[in-house]
């Protein structure tokens, strides 16, 4: 997902404002403003300062927002297939041993393969996708992510919309990343290819050692005896490796994306703690998808939390936002850019609610009722509708309003060159509703629409963790995975925040996870 555009403003001018409160820079001295200020005029930060001064010249008629609330840095995840995040908790069947084995379930299929590619691969719903993940990833503080793809006049491009895109920033003082699912091949054309995109990118984001079994050790000695451990690595999940393959990770330069809740809900375990730490290598949080994983990094960051405390590690809530943030830049090779509150930075910012106790557990412990402002770009993207309010500049495109939990926040997710700006997130998720409550249906509207199709199709999504292209391979390969015809009659639309009787079912069903957690994280939510 991608910004896509400069923030709102009217023709006269370009908008400022100053934002008050609590701030969490997460600089290089992780510098904490008790009571604080950041100035941004347009896309950037003009200032980080105490409050009380005198406001410089140009901003002395903007608007001096007193937020009520601790601010840092927008967050970034680092590892999501965000075209997933309609989907529910699935009911992990059993404890599996590597990435190979759970698309193979015959739930698999009907439940979550091939609901995506019928809702994916049919316009409407395609665009109320898109639209529905963007903003369940926004209200939850995420400013950063990787790509949604999309197929429009027969070519691939990645989706321009009101989140800023790992694999396309659209920005000359970001890198562009990519990223790959797929195993590396034993041949030579594809080591090499492997080899040039490391070369040719900042950041090369591969599923690495997704299991807990040799299968997974020996897809690291893959790399490992090409000489493929490389700066620009990141290596997604990277639970099989062991404790001297990280210490190599580090020395090389290479960097780990750590999703330690899906990892519990496949594998029965995630990273060992002691050993990330300890090999001092790079590391970053992903949510990974809902299916198996949180819905939002601010729910991931208490998996993380707990996991750490289970397991005795060292890993403070300062660390932990950190890997949400500045570390999360650093892995991206964006960290002059986001990442951190300063003077020049891009103004993608978080604010929480109170200002009370430590500012990393606020973050760390704050549920998306909290989430006060979310800003891209400077745009403000979130918020309680109070504040969203003072900061629309550009009365042409107003904002949504949406209640949670009680509070009235609004969304603005108008975006230049979207496709999607005639559709509001309240619209989408009812069209998701109605469309997975008979996905034969939509099915068959996909399949009428191919046949009287004159062009390319006008608007759907390319999947980017389809199992049939990167697991069913070989003699074990299952034919539902490819038939659509063998997807649900229906299924549950996933609710935009973490909660509900229903989410806690579906918790509480899962084998792979320790009681301690799901008793946690229902505390968290309380």
């Amino acid at each position: 997902m991608s910004t896509g555009a400069s923030i709102p403003k009217p023709a006269d001018a370009v908008p400022r404002y100053v934002l008050e409160g609590r701030v969490v820079t997460v600089n290089s001295r992780d510098e904490v403003l008790e009571r604080g200020r950041v100035l941004v005029r347009g896309s950037r930060i003009v200032a980080v300062e105490p409050s009380g001064g005198a406001l410089p010249e140009s901003f002395r008629d903007a608007p001096v927002i007193d937020t009520r609330g601790t601010l840092y840095p927008g967050l970034i995840d680092l590892h999501n297939h965000f075209v997933y995040d309609v989907l529910t908790l699935w009911r992990v069947p059993k404890r599996y041993l590597n990435r190979t084995q759970w698309p193979r379930h015959a739930d698999y299929g009907p439940l979550i393969s091939l609901p995506v590619r019928v809702l994916g691969g049919h316009a409407p719903t395609a665009r109320a996708i898109v639209r529905y993940i963007e903003a369940k990833a926004l209200l939850a503080g995420t400013t950063t992510g990787q790509g949604i793809r999309t197929r429009v006049s027969g070519g691939e491009a990645l989706f321009r919309g009101a989140m800023r895109n790992v694999e396309e920033p659209r920005d000359d003082h970001l890198p562009a990343g990519s990223t790959r699912v797929m195993d590396l091949h034993d041949d030579a054309e594809d080591i090499q290819s492997f080899r040039d995109a490391l070369s040719s990118r900042a950041a090369y984001f591969y599923h690495l050692g997704e299991g807990v079994d040799d299968y997974a050790h020996r897809r690291y000695l893959d790399l490992a005896e090409h000489d493929l451990i490389q700066p620009s690595l990141i290596g997604i999940h990277s639970l099989g490796l062991h404790r001297q393959d990280l210490d190599t990770m580090a020395d090389k330069g290479a960097k780990v994306v750590w999703s330690p809740f899906s990892n519990l809900l496949l594998y029965g375990q995630t990273l060992p703690i002691s050993d990330l730490l300890g090999a001092g290598v790079t590391f970053s949080l992903g949510c990974d998808w809902s299916p198996t994983g949180s819905k939002n990094l601010l729910q991931e960051l208490k998996v993380a939390r707990h996991e750490a405390q289970r397991q005795g590690a060292s890993l403070s809530s300062r660390a932990l936002v950190r890997s949400v943030t500045a570390d999360a830049a650093r892995v991206t090779g964006w960290q002059t850019q986001v990442g951190t509150l300063r003077a020049n930075a891009l103004a993608d910012l978080l604010v929480i609610a109170g200002t009370d106790g430590d500012p990393y557990d606020t973050l760390i412990s704050a549920t998306e009722k909290d989430v006060r402002l979310v800003t891209v770009d400077g745009v403000a993207r979130f918020g309680d509708r109070a504040l969203m309010d003072r900061l629309a500049f550009d009365p042409s495109h107003p904002s949504e309003t949406w209640t949670l939990d009680g509070v009235e926040k609004a969304f603005c997710l108008w975006a230049e060159d979207s496709p999607l700006n005639d559709l509001g997130f309240e619209a989408a998720r009812a069209l998701l509703e109605e469309a997975m409550a008979d996905l034969p249906d939509v099915q068959r509207r996909m399949e009428h629409a191919e046949r009287e199709a004159v062009g390319p199709p006008p608007f759907e999504l390319v999947l980017d963790n389809e199992p049939q292209d990167v697991f069913a391979t070989g003699p074990d390969a299952s034919t539902f995975l490819t038939d659509l015809h063998r997807v649900a009659g229906r299924i549950t639309l996933d609710a935009p925040t973490v909660g509900g009787p229903d989410y806690w079912e579906l918790l509480a069903a899962q084998t792979n996870l320790d009681d301690s957690l799901k008793q946690q994280l229902r505390q968290d939510y309380a």
